[in-house]
């Protein structure tokens, strides 16, 4: 009877800690970037919308990223970059195969990122303002 008592209070222990670990890993930045994307068909005035998930040291545990990015043209495309590092102020984007696709300065708040629009490969670049 006794051990089962110790038991209960090691699982409900551990149902304690997965639920703070998965409520309070990462904490979350909305951004509007208005800027302009460029292709080889020239350039057009956009805004790009940005969700930026900062991840807590504990992550670091089990995971290699240090953020997770969602960027959004409304109407347009919406991408999810899971491979993101911080590097001092900034944040390198890569894409699934570990190449470079833009960054993210959160001293400066300008994106630069590397967008699979069409075809072809469009550059965004702009500056962003936090948003609700």
């Amino acid at each position: 009877m006794k051990a089962v008592k110790i038991l209960g209070a090691i699982g409900g222990a551990a149902l304690l800690l997965f639920l703070f670990v998965a409520n309070f890993s990462a904490v979350e930045s909305r951004f509007q970037c208005p800027g302009e994307i460029s292709s080889t068909d020239g350039s057009r005035p956009v805004t790009v919308y940005l969700k930026l998930e900062e991840y807590r040291w504990w992550v670091g545990l089990w995971s290699e990223s240090d953020a997770a990015i969602h960027v959004e043209i409304p109407n347009t495309y919406i991408d999810y970059f899971g491979n993101v590092k911080k590097v001092g102020d900034q944040y390198q984007i890569f894409d699934s195969a570990q190449r470079i696709k833009g960054n993210f300065s959160t001293l400066s708040k300008v994106l630069a990122i590397n967008l699979p629009l069409k075809l072809q490969t469009d550059f965004f670049d702009g500056t962003c303002k936090k948003s609700n």
